[in-house]
């Protein structure tokens, strides 16, 4: 199998919790590699989809995991530690955690839209607790949070409050800087000048100009 850094990664988080919970488990690679890597004793691979769940079940044969059509949160009723969601845009995301449950773990990865999914979280009392990037052909951005208290700046929603303290999110920064000044000759008015002011957060992060 071809490496995977998005899939190595999540396997990775799952580390010292006990029962994971994969909603959207797609074909269930991170918790196939989880099992492989010895980091987790028991799972719940979740989907809203049949197909891809069996799929799942072929791929996990032999190891102790539960496998539960829902739709998010909604029709799990077993314990877990800690809960994946990845691979689907923020908004669906936030659509999930509002049924999420208050005493667990969650590792998020968003296609899409990250400074929505940190704006959901601070205002639905979750607290980051750390932040990855990790690039696998594309950019993928990792947060991991838990319910608590926290008061994000418009800065913080864009660059990540953990993130930024990272030297590995520069390159992340940069590749943002470049994809929002593409953005910049096709808008006018408000939205230019938002425009202007996210490209300003990315620069001020990597100290380059234009």
């Amino acid at each position: 199998m071809v490496k995977n850094n998005r899939i190595q990664t999540l396997a990775e988080l799952t580390k010292g919790y006990h029962t994971v919970l994969d909603i959207g488990t797609d074909h269930g690679l991170v918790l196939l590699e989880a099992f492989k890597k010895n980091f987790i004793q028991t799972a719940i691979a979740s989907d809203i989809r049949e197909k891809p769940l069996n799929q799942a079940r072929r791929n996990l044969e032999g190891y102790p995991v539960s496998f539960v059509l829902s739709d998010g949160f909604l029709q799990i009723n077993q314990p877990f530690d800690l809960a994946i969601i990845s691979g689907m845009g923020a908004r669906l995301i936030r659509k999930i955690l509002t049924h999420a449950p208050k005493d667990k773990t969650f590792v998020l990865q968003a296609n899409d839209k990250h400074e929505e999914l940190r704006r959901f979280l601070n205002d639905h009392h979750f607290e980051i607790i750390d932040e990855r990037v990790i690039f696998d052909q594309f950019y993928y951005v990792i947060i991991i949070v838990k319910y608590g208290k926290m008061d994000l700046t418009e800065t913080d929603l864009y660059l990540g409050p953990i993130l930024r303290t990272k030297p590995e999110a520069k390159s992340y920064y940069e590749f943002k800087r470049r994809q929002y000044e593409t953005i910049l000759p096709k808008v006018s008015g408000t939205r230019k000048k938002q425009i202007e002011k996210i490209i300003n957060f990315f620069k001020q992060e990597t100290n380059t100009s234009t």
